[in-house]
């Protein structure tokens, strides 16, 4: 018998393959574009000369014959393009018959501070023009958080090249708040931690061009910062802890060119050391003049610059929330409401109406840090919250509950910030890194083409709703104000009337005494009317008794236990 040995193998055969992808790095390159075809004597900097020379242009009779010329040309062009609509989308109106998953928000990229959870990103700011570059700000919001030797630089971004810094910003200290100018994309403000203000020229290197100085900056940290809109485009705002509005020019940062005090009692001249905290500004270009900065005492303050004297600068104040209010803006739609970000909730406010907000949200299960309005939907905004959540919200849909929710990091949330054309929203932490998300279709476009008017009319029907509350909560405490004068004997009258007080105070402790005393009262006259009844009684049982002892005493028991006719039944049941 032969002896065969095989061998088996019992363990399933796997293979192993490594793939090493490329890394391709991406270099931009820029032309300067200048402005031509004007002479050497009109400078293109300057509208008016420019305007000039149109002028002188269009009266030359060689002008006028090209134009006749090419206007036959242009009209037949135009005459095509009214013949046949080449845009039209024929399957419009025409519904999916399949039922899609929504759309989750994405994480397309993901770029981290160079000098690793040592700083915050407190700012960001997307390059204007539907810029492909980000603008970061690395400083800290906590108190005593920064040390001298945490780094002090703050960067640009290529979001198409990620692996390092575009340019890299140098300050005297850390930036807290920056900004690109939205009418020329190389220039970047921004204000400082120790309250400096400076600002740069990317095509001059990562100095900046100026700073102010010490002297006449912020005495605390520049919370926020915005650029004006004027036709010099160098105008901007500064507002900060220490409670001050200051406005700047950059050609020249030696002074601010105005100052506004956060006073809330409105006095004249200002009392600085009574100003409220400024933690953040809003500011739209087409109110020039007026601008409301949110403080850490929770409320919004209403300023309009042009007023004459420093108390009418204050024009109105909104008691929005308890806690500091971390995010302001308007609705780019309707620029009447605005939305306020503090403590747990978000308020969305009418601006002529500050008794109360005309809807808030639901308290959050973490605290939210930053909030933005869609660029492209009127009823979506998004917020951040401490537990590196970012929460979408569709107001047309739902107030309890956001629309979409994504774990963005694993750490807390500082900042977010949404791209002009909508599609993109970047959001910084608090251990500086920097997460640029993609929004997907249905938080991007509108669902229905009648939207901007359901939520018109969502926001008139709760500004009406709080109008009407708010006139009946007044007409309620004016009944309990003339209530509690009359029971004082008119103490309480109307402001100006003789013995009365512009607001009576009610003497809670005196009113309760006076009710007690008036019961007590009330109850010792119903004791004496029963003790009288009694006596009565007793007097008329006296007179019957002769007449029951010559009964039986059968008829006693019976007596007894007859209660209408029995003194002693009587007698001790009203006692």
């Amino acid at each position: 018998m032969a002896t065969q040995d095989v061998a088996i193998q019992q363990a399933p055969r796997m293979s192993q393959n490594e793939v090493n992808t490329e890394t391709i790095d991406f270099a931009s390159t820029g032309m300067n574009h200048t402005e031509g075809g004007w002479p050497k004597d009109v400078s293109t900097t300057e509208d008016d000369q420019k305007v000039r020379y149109r002028k002188k242009i269009e009266k030359d009779d060689v002008y006028i014959h090209s134009m006749l010329q090419l206007g036959q040309k242009i009209e037949h062009c135009i005459r095509q393009n009214n013949a046949i609509d080449i845009y039209e989308m024929y399957f419009e109106a025409e519904e999916s018959p399949m039922v899609e998953e929504p759309d989750p928000i994405k994480t397309v990229n993901v770029i981290r501070d160079p000098h690793g959870g040592q700083r915050m990103v407190t700012s960001v700011s997307f390059a204007p023009e539907g810029g492909h570059k980000i603008a970061a700000a690395y400083s800290s919001s906590k108190f005593m958080a920064l040390k001298e030797t945490t780094p002090k630089m703050s960067y640009i971004w290529d979001i198409n090249c990620s692996s390092s810094p575009e340019l890299d910003l140098h300050a005297p200290s850390w930036l807290q708040y920056l900004q690109y100018n939205p009418k020329d994309p190389h220039v970047i403000a921004a204000g400082l931690y120790n309250g400096q203000v400076s600002w740069w020229d990317t095509r001059q290197g990562p100095r900046p061009v100026e700073s102010t100085s010490l002297e006449v900056s912020h005495a605390q940290t520049v919370t926020a910062l915005t650029w004006m809109a004027h036709k010099t485009r160098s105008e901007l705002f500064t507002v900060s802890t220490d409670g001050r509005v200051l406005w700047w020019d950059t050609r020249k940062l030696s002074q601010p060119t105005d100052t506004l005090v956060l006073d809330p009692l409105r006095e004249d001249p200002p009392n600085i050391s009574k100003a409220l905290s400024a933690t953040c500004v809003e500011y739209e270009v087409t109110m020039p003049t007026k601008l409301m900065v949110a403080t850490e005492q929770g409320q919004v303050v209403a300023c309009n610059r042009r007023a004459r004297s420093p108390p009418d600068r204050i024009s109105m104040i909104y008691n929005a929330h308890i806690a500091p209010i971390y995010a302001i803006q308007r609705n780019p739609f309707f620029l009447k409401n605005f939305m306020t970000v503090g403590d747990w909730t978000i308020k969305l406010w009418a601006e002529d109406f500050k008794e109360s907000p005309i809807l808030w949200t639901k308290p959050a299960p973490s605290q939210m840090r930053s909030g933005s309005w869609s660029a492209s939907r009127s009823s979506v905004m998004f917020t951040a919250r401490l537990d590196g959540a970012l929460d979408a919200w569709d107001l047309l849909t739902s107030w309890s509950k956001p629309a979409a929710s994504v774990q963005v990091v694993d750490e807390a949330l500082e900042t977010v910030t949404t791209h002009e054309g909508g599609r993109l929203l970047v959001a910084g932490s608090q251990l500086g890194t920097l997460s640029l998300l993609h929004l997907p279709s249905r938080l991007v476009m509108p669902s229905d083409k009648h939207e901007k008017a359901a939520f018109t009319a969502i926001l008139e029907r709760e500004t009406r709703r709080e109008r009407v509350l708010e006139a009946r909560h007044k007409e309620q405490r004016l009944r309990e104000r003339v209530r509690g004068g009359a029971g004082r004997g008119g103490a309480g009258g109307p402001p100006g009337a003789p013995g009365g007080d512009a607001a009576p105070v009610r003497n809670v402790i005196k009113e309760a005494e006076e009710e007690y005393l008036r019961r007590v009262a009330e109850l010792k006259a119903q004791i004496e009317q029963v003790e009288a009844s009694v006596a009565v009684e007793v007097t008329e049982a006296d007179g019957e008794g002769e007449d029951a002892a010559a009964q039986n005493a059968e008829g006693l028991t019976q007596a007894d236990t007859d209660e209408p006719k029995s003194f002693s039944s009587s007698g001790s049941a009203e006692r």
